[in-house]
């Protein structure tokens, strides 16, 4: 049966940036397709959270404090995978920052920070799976990129330029990793409503205005692209990036009256933190 092609069962993921909104929703959802999971992030009470809802579905769930921007945080996530599940089917890069921010104001540490995390986090955890997945003989690896890394935004210059990287690694890891059965795909989300955002899109509902679609996505929409992506149902996809934005990233002119609106729901310019 093709629906049998989607099953993750037993299937070990690793999911960072796994503590709440989009992370915790690919999490349940890879869970809800079969897969254990590892959630990873930097805050432990969120990602016990994440745990007990995988947990509640029947699946095992480890939970590892993980900075992606730190080669050590790496390592000792995939050393205790292993000991843990023993190998490492399914890696879901999630983990981000960042905040809208004028480029004029935009500190060299903060540029550095943002780059660090979205995009060469992306890179080391990759590669330090891919080195599993290689011994092993295959796995699949799908990074979060955002709509931002497809067209552009205004004030996220550094937050678009890591995001817009993502998808261009993910091209390049997908080629050279073929030759080790490994799959590289990546998503590229709009404007998903969660937790973490629901005040955020209260205060700019004018942001509805450049989507095809006009209802805000889910946690779910992106986990669904997930499952399929990871399982075998797309075992003859790798390099793709699939834009599940509700076709935000169709051309559309962005009045500067809702980038502005955006930066006063953050509370103006900030250092760190963001939508993930």
């Amino acid at each position: 049966m093709i629906l049998d092609r989607f099953s993750l069962r037993d299937k070990v993921a690793i999911v960072t940036g796994a503590g709440t909104g989009i992370g915790r929703g690919i999490s349940v959802g890879l869970a809800e397709a079969g897969a254990h999971i590892v959630c990873a992030a930097r805050t432990v009470d969120p990602l016990e959270a994440t745990a007990e809802k995988v947990r509640a579905l029947g699946r095992r769930a480890l939970v590892v404090p993980t900075d992606v921007a730190k080669s050590q945080a790496i390592d000792n996530l995939v050393s205790k995978t292993m000991r843990e599940f023993g190998r490492i089917d399914i890696l879901v890069n999630n983990a981000a920052i960042g905040t809208p921010m004028r480029s004029l104001d935009v500190p060299e540490g903060y540029w550095e920070e943002v780059i660090r995390t979205c995009l060469t986090g992306v890179f080391l955890c990759g590669r330090a799976v891919a080195r599993v997945m290689k011994e092993q003989g295959g796995g699949n690896i799908i990074n979060i990129s955002s709509v931002a890394g497809v067209t552009g935004a205004s004030r996220q210059a550094a937050y678009s330029s890591a995001k817009a990287g993502v998808i261009t690694l993910t091209k390049s890891l997908a080629w050279e990793w073929a030759a080790y059965n490994i799959r590289v795909n990546c998503i590229a989300p709009g404007a998903v409503l969660h937790e973490r955002t629901e005040g955020f899109f209260s205060i700019v509902p004018q942001w509805m205005d450049f989507q095809a679609i006009k209802r805000w996505g889910t946690p779910e929409d992106i986990a669904t692209a997930c499952v399929y992506l990871a399982s075998d149902a797309s075992a003859w996809v790798t390099g793709q990036t699939f834009n599940i934005d509700g076709g935000n990233h169709i051309p559309a002119e962005v009045d500067d009256r809702v980038i502005d609106a955006i930066m006063a729901a953050f509370g103006g310019p900030q250092p760190s933190g963001g939508l993930e």
